[in-house]
């Protein structure tokens, strides 16, 4: 932890894999650059078998002055007989159970998927009065309410209105003395756990404990693409003055589509019209320069191929 500062860090919680590790560093990069006073950030990961060589890279991406970073391995078991598909991994989960990795001093905590590029200050973020909320979030692009939610289907039997707002939880300021008096990560785990039928993901379950427990944060601090598809903001759920803003000055981009930006494939690339920026602060990690590319993937896929070949011989 940091000597001598006056200024409580901003606590800031990500989880990654190893395939997760440049990407994390992008997005903690672009959110130390963007800190316009002198903040620091406490600086959590959730570890899901990042290996010791990244981690070395990860922390040479940082002025240790500004960043301290504390790698937290939770026990798998604890997220067994959880929905899981290739893209959601048990690392999704961890964030539900961050108020036992947290030291008890800290009442509340930034949670940022590590597929967003930060833009604008997260000590504004940070600043923000939570109120009696469990947790703060920007509304889902897509399924903007409860009733929309294919996750949620079963919202009448479980006791949650049609027209309860569905929060993006790529995005959350936690709450954490309200997490652990009422044990919210065991609750959402359980309601998971219960109705395997309809959740999809964490995101569904976190929206089934939380409804009506959340205060909404200005779309600013979580733009997703959808935003991009809109011809004009009449034609969006926003007003002119927020469609604005969150197309001209989102604070928060959150690549939720894929391809991501970082992937190449033989088929298609990731379209999205700010991937640019993701370069942008890979180029200020120890990651700088690095690309890949349509022509390297199918190179290492051939030689996948060659090698398996060869084996066999």
């Amino acid at each position: 932890m940091f000597l001598n500062s006056d200024v409580q860090p901003i606590v800031l919680v990500c989880a990654a894999d190893n395939n997760y590790a440049m990407p994390l560093t992008v997005t903690v990069r672009s959110a130390v650059a963007n800190l316009k006073k002198n903040h620091q950030i406490a600086l959590y990961v959730l570890d899901g078998g990042i290996t010791e060589a990244n981690k070395r890279r990860i922390s040479k991406s940082f002025n240790k002055e500004q960043v301290s970073i504390s790698w937290i391995q939770p026990d798998n078991a604890v997220f067994e007989n959880l929905v899981l598909t290739r893209h959601l991994t048990l690392t999704c989960y961890y964030r539900l159970l961050i108020t036992e990795y947290l030291p008890k001093e800290f009442h509340k905590a930034i949670y940022l998927d590590t597929d967003m590029v930060v833009t604008g200050d997260l000590a504004e973020l940070w600043a923000i009065d939570m109120g009696d909320n469990y947790a703060l979030a920007v509304q889902d692009d897509v399924e903007l309410y409860v009733g929309m939610s294919e996750g949620l289907k079963n919202y009448r039997e479980v006791g949650i209105s049609p027209d309860e707002k569905y929060f993006n939880s790529g995005l959350l300021v936690i709450n954490l003395d309200k997490w652990r008096s009422e044990d919210i990560g065991k609750k959402v785990l359980e309601y998971i756990k219960q109705n395997r039928e309809y959740v999809r993901n964490d995101q569904d379950g976190l929206n089934a404990v939380l409804a009506g427990k959340w205060g909404e944060l200005h779309p600013k601090w979580n733009q997703m693409p959808k935003i991009h598809e809109y011809s004009s903001w009449k034609d969006s759920p926003f007003t002119e003055d927020i469609y604005n803003e969150l197309q001209h000055n989102p604070c928060i981009i959150h690549f939720t589509n894929s391809p991501k930006p970082w992937y190449a494939g033989l088929r298609e690339e990731c379209k999205h019209p700010k991937k640019h920026l993701f370069f942008q602060y890979l180029d200020m990690t120890d990651w700088s320069g690095w690309r890949d590319t349509i022509w390297r993937r199918f190179w290492r896929k051939f030689m996948k191929v060659t090698s398996l070949t060869t084996s066999k011989l």
